[in-house]
């Protein structure tokens, strides 16, 4: 299923391109008036003719121009060819029209690793398995959390506030789903990260060569912070669970469209550092560092600039530096300390909520170890939930980007971007600015007050 050509290469740099930079594609609907496609990339589906965020009428109107032009050009339109017959014709049409229509026929979409896929379309998922809390997130963004069966103990216990887990038959610890799992939990779709291919696909051809059942992987690489909208659009499109993932695509692109607004108004992008925080950071010998190439780095990058290293690991694109270096460098490579608090977000503890205490008790506790540099005495150490990574990441950003900018950003559109989120694509119903431990509420920490205050 390789297709290692022209179309690939430039799909690939659309995928990453951001909805608010987008070009456009002009077309004719059938009563001769113009449309303008927002050429986004982020739906690799073949039969996506205008190449925007939608399987739709549009893109039939898009295959009849290049039929009637009897020119295709293929720059423009890269999923044009439905069929992968390698031209355009009424075959093209006939199968956008059953997508549209949520009828079964073949798909094809181009996943992670540049290749082509073909499932059969709508692709049955009333029993999911999930490899991790990432996909987790996934499934219940496009409203199948109800359908899971199979999830990572860091989805049912740590991870257990955002869910209802008496639908999940089998869990496991860490991200170790194993092909017997998912045979055993009769799932018929499994969401897994491309580390866990070799896994999934074991199962798929176990169900085939046992009694024929299909089994269909989805793998999504999480690391790319650019890709969270296309992969859930994408996995909408071919499960035929589009308005769910359409919200999710609308939600983010509010929140970017108010951080470009926003960040034109800001004299000069900060210099930051992203680091993770534990109960007692000064315990570890060595800290971690979240450089580009990691969620995290890639999206706090669009309101600072991230510190990165030439000597960040190349299979995770983090560093591993001395205790010392945060105050050798603070002050000169970054004025930010950006650290995110592993399991504190809305985390259950002796069945209560995570409450705001909580985390500034230990927000408290830990920024003690920083406690020499000059972000520290300038108020500029900054804590936030350890979600970057992910796909509710930007749920965190519009709070984050006040944080840095008061003066430009909103203290109340950064609480209303979670409170939104969680109402619309988690399963729980919380209060966030009173459940939950976010970012930093408490007094202790006079510099940080009194910066946000002048």
């Amino acid at each position: 299923m390789n297709e290692k050509n022209a179309i690939i290469a430039i799909a690939a740099v659309a995928v990453i391109v951001l909805a608010s930079f987008c070009g456009f594609a002009m077309i004719k609907n059938n009563e001769g008036e113009k449309y303008e496609a927002k050429v986004t990339g982020n739906v690799p589906v073949l039969g996506n003719a205008n190449n925007d965020d939608y399987v739709d009428s549009h893109d039939i109107d898009t295959l009849r121009e290049i039929i009637n032009s009897g020119s295709w050009d293929r720059e423009t339109y890269p999923f044009a060819d439905a069929d992968r017959s390698g031209s355009i014709d009424e075959a093209d049409i006939e199968i956008v029209q059953k997508i549209i229509d949520g009828e079964r026929t073949p798909l094809y979409y181009k996943d992670i690793y540049g290749e082509f896929v073909k499932v059969s379309y709508p692709v049955k998922h009333e029993r999911i398995g999930v490899s991790y809390w990432q996909q987790a997130e996934m499934a219940t963004l496009i409203g199948q959390w109800d359908k899971v069966v199979l999830a990572s103990q860091s989805t049912t216990s740590s991870n257990s506030h955002r869910y209802d887990v008496s639908n999940i038959t089998k869990s496991f610890k860490g991200s170790s789903i194993t092909t017997e799992l998912i045979l055993e939990c009769q799932c018929d779709f499994v969401i897994a990260s491309q580390g866990k291919s070799s896994v999934v696909n074991a199962a798929v051809d176990a169900a085939k060569s046992e009694n024929g059942r299909e089994i269909t992987p989805y793998y999504v690489d999480v690391s790319k912070s650019a890709s969270y909208v296309g992969a859930v659009l994408t996995l909408g499109v071919i499960l035929n669970e589009n308005k769910a993932a359409q919200n999710y695509a609308k939600y983010v692109y509010d929140i970017l469209d108010k951080i470009t607004e926003g960040m034109k108004k800001v004299d000069k992008k900060a210099d930051s550092v992203v680091t993770l925080m534990y109960a007692n950071q000064s315990t570890r010998a060595n800290i971690i560092v979240e450089c580009e190439g990691t969620g995290a780095a890639d999206m706090i990058g669009l309101i600072s600039n991230v510190y990165d290293d030439a000597t960040k690991s190349t299979s995770d694109y983090r560093l591993n530096v001395e205790p010392d270096w945060f105050i050798q460098n603070s002050g000169k490579k970054f004025e930010y300390i950006i650290i995110q608090q592993e399991g504190t977000d809305t985390k259950k503890v002796d069945d209560t909520y995570y409450t705001p205490k909580m985390y500034n008790d230990r927000f408290e506790e830990a920024i003690t170890y920083y406690s020499s540099t000059s972000a520290y005495s300038q108020g500029k150490i900054l804590g936030t939930t350890f979600s970057y990574n992910s796909f509710g990441g930007y749920a965190n950003l519009l709070y984050l980007a006040y944080l840095m900018y008061p003066d430009v950003f909103s203290e109340e559109d950064g609480w209303n971007a979670l409170q939104i989120y969680f109402d619309n694509f988690t399963t729980a119903k919380i209060d966030v600015k009173t459940q939950g431990g976010w970012y930093y509420s408490g007094t202790a920490y006079a510099q940080y007050n009194q910066r946000l205050s002048s």
